[in-house]
């Protein structure tokens, strides 16, 4: 079991993920001596902002922990949902970017595992692209 204290996750992602710092200081902004710092239980919280921190700390609690907790078809079940009812894109417009039919995704959408493995491959392509290029 993973211990929820941000320095251990902090300490799994690094150590037991092997997640470099640099790049977690490529996302975060925050430089990589400081979440090094932080992960070897040092007082941070004067080196950077109250917002970095909680930024740093839900990345690597997303990281650390969400990336198991979820499995690859509600990721993009919850992709689609987003694109859907933030960005106001149809199902029939990821359908038609897919080349699947809109019947296609309104099953997977009814039924994550209802689609063979080579139509979920390409629904899924298509909307973390989607995603990418939306962000």
């Amino acid at each position: 079991m993973v211990d929820h204290e941000p320095k251990e996750l902090l300490k799994t992602l690094l150590n037991d993920y092997k997640m470099p710092a640099a790049s977690l200081s490529k996302i975060t902004g925050i430089s990589e001596q400081v979440i090094l710092d932080f992960a070897n239980g040092e007082n941070v919280q004067s080196l950077i902002s109250q917002t970095e921190m909680m930024d740093l700390i839900d990345l690597v609690g997303l990281l650390a922990i969400g990336m198991n907790s979820t499995d690859s078809n509600e990721r993009v079940f919850a992709i689609i949902q987003a694109l859907n009812n933030e960005f106001g894109i149809p199902l029939e417009t990821i359908s038609l970017f897919s080349n699947l039919e809109s019947e296609d995704i309104e099953k997977f959408m009814a039924e994550n595992d209802s689609l063979s493995i080579e139509k979920r491959y390409n629904l899924a392509v298509t909307v973390l692209f989607l995603h990418y290029i939306i962000k």
